[in-house]
């Protein structure tokens, strides 16, 4: 086998079946299908348990997607494994183009392609920097919008970066990435202290420390639906989620080289962007 494509799903009954739909359409076909599913409620368990071609691993609750992700990786058997969403959708070349990549780049331990919204626009977080105090504040302050030539301010979602150009990035999305095994048994699983948000991030780094190249490749493009299922129908456990991953990769990668005041001003500022963000949902689900 040559590619493991592993998937977790979570009451994502509207999307899943267009994304396997396209998988089925790929005119690359060397591939398993493997797809943990976290206690999901809505008809997704039985559609998937239906699926011949789906190797259905059932938790029985929500244990997160690095948790997901690593069953599928341990239970698969490919030379390359690629992380992909139930709620994207493949166009018939864009597993045979990241393949194709891989195999021209010995060095490329990671590829993400070009992803974009249902309307045809951009995702930029499929080519990110690493998300330092002063990235983030520019991310934050919209003024990598502003500025998105100057590199330093443009830093996060790699603006400077033409989104038709390939290029060596930090990361990728976890949406849709490729991986090699030998990669994976090299720099580990992914880290389930983080429950699904930020973990994309966190392995591209631990990849590239470990001597491997993450790439951005347009040559291959998706769609990525967001927000369709998974942890976005749990809204409250997902806003507590991203900021624990926030926390957890400032402390991991970036607290070690930064003196404790920095470190206290970040810890305010995620603190304040977990009260904000609960509040304006909770205004939000209220008012509908």
């Amino acid at each position: 086998m040559r590619l493991s494509i592993c998937m977790v799903s979570l009451n994502c009954r509207r999307v899943v079946e267009d994304c396997l739909e396209s998988l089925r359409r790929s005119r690359f076909t060397d591939f398993e299908i493997l797809c943990a599913d976290n206690g999901s409620t809505d008809g997704t368990l039985d559609y998937l348990r239906a699926q011949p071609d789906v190797h259905l691993i059932e938790n029985g609750w929500n244990a997160g997607f690095t948790r997901g992700t690593n069953q599928g990786i341990a239970a698969g058997t490919g030379e390359y494994v690629l992380w992909l969403n139930t709620d994207t959708i493949l166009r018939e070349d864009s597993l045979g183009k990241l393949i194709e990549f891989m195999e021209t780049h010995p060095r490329a331990g990671v590829v993400g392609p070009k992803v974009l919204n249902a309307d045809g626009t951009f995702q930029p977080q499929c080519k990110r920097g690493v998300p330092t105090p002063f990235a983030s504040l520019c991310y934050a302050l919209g003024l990598d919008r502003i500025w998105p030539q100057n590199k330093s301010v443009s830093q996060y979602l790699l603006r400077s970066i033409s989104e038709e150009s390939t290029s060596i990035v930090d990361a990728v999305s976890g949406c849709c990435l490729l991986t090699r095994r030998a990669t994976i048994d090299e720099v580990g699983p992914l880290d389930e202290e983080m429950f699904g948000f930020g973990e994309d991030i966190d392995w591209c780094v631990r990849a590239s420390k470990a001597g491997w190249e993450v790439w951005y490749y347009p040559g291959s493009v998706i769609t990525h639906l967001k927000g369709q299922g998974g942890a976005h129908s749990k809204p409250y456990r997902k806003i507590r989620a991203m900021h624990q991953c926030m926390w957890l990769f400032y402390k991991k990668h970036l607290a070690p080289q930064r003196v404790w005041p920095v470190t206290a001003l970040v810890a305010l500022g995620i603190g304040a962007s977990f009260l904000m963000r609960t509040v304006v949902t909770w205004m939000r689900r209220t008012v509908a």
